[in-house]
């Protein structure tokens, strides 16, 4: 990949890490090779972004404000709920193949698994608790609920539309949180895993698939 230099250095900065973020995940990743592709000196790097982890979250973050945009819009747009089921998932969708390998990132590597830590709700709020006899240091704790609340602002969304449908009657009672990430971060864990499949089918197919085994499931009545 080249880029464009007479773009603006904070541009370039940001289409570089894109690039190496993307075909390297987070640790992997290094500044160097972001400094050496967007041709800026690392005190340019520095002087906008602070350092790696915060280059990653402002990328991640600028993604996400695009992508909630979208998944508004569609919900929106849709008067039945399955239609507004449908409108998510196509948006979703066609968002998590197209930045499947920073998504992948945030979820297996900055929310800290491989760090034997993870964030749970308590009295619904989000805390990192260690799965293993370990202490877990704040800075970790901190930039692990940084990229739960950007995974979370879309499930904000799907959250509320089932737990409207519930109150309409139109959804069997449920734990809403539970029964959001089931459903969404199935579909998550799809995308990244089973790619070869996903790319031979339409975002729309797919979407009307999860749509319909949701809303329907599988049992012939």
């Amino acid at each position: 990949m080249s880029i464009d230099l007479t773009l603006p250095k904070e541009k370039r900065i940001l289409l570089a890490a894109e690039e190496i973020f993307s075909k390297y995940g987070y640790e992997k990743a290094t500044l160097d090779e972001i400094i050496s592709l967007a041709d800026v000196g690392k005190g340019t790097v520095y002087k906008y972004y602070g350092n790696k982890e915060q280059l990653f979250y402002k990328l991640i973050q600028e993604k996400n404000e695009q992508y909630i945009i979208a998944l508004q819009n569609a919900v929106s747009s849709q008067e039945t709920l399955q239609g507004k089921i449908y409108a998510y998932l196509v948006e979703m969708i066609t968002f998590y193949k197209k930045y499947a390998n920073l998504w992948q990132t945030i979820y297996f590597e900055m929310l800290g698994g491989h760090h034997g830590a993870m964030v749970c709700i308590e009295n619904g709020m989000p805390v990192v608790k260690s799965t293993y006899a370990m202490e877990v240091s704040e800075e970790l704790k901190e930039r692990m609920l940084r990229y739960h609340t950007i995974l979370d602002d879309a499930f904000v969304i799907m959250r509320k539309l089932l737990a409207d449908a519930t109150d309409a009657g139109k959804l069997k009672i449920s734990d809403d949180v539970i029964r959001t990430n089931y459903f969404l971060c199935g579909i998550a864990m799809v995308i990244f895993h089973d790619r070869d499949k996903i790319a031979k089918s339409s975002v729309e197919e797919i979407a009307a698939i999860c749509a319909d085994r949701f809303l329907h499931g599988e049992k012939i009545h």
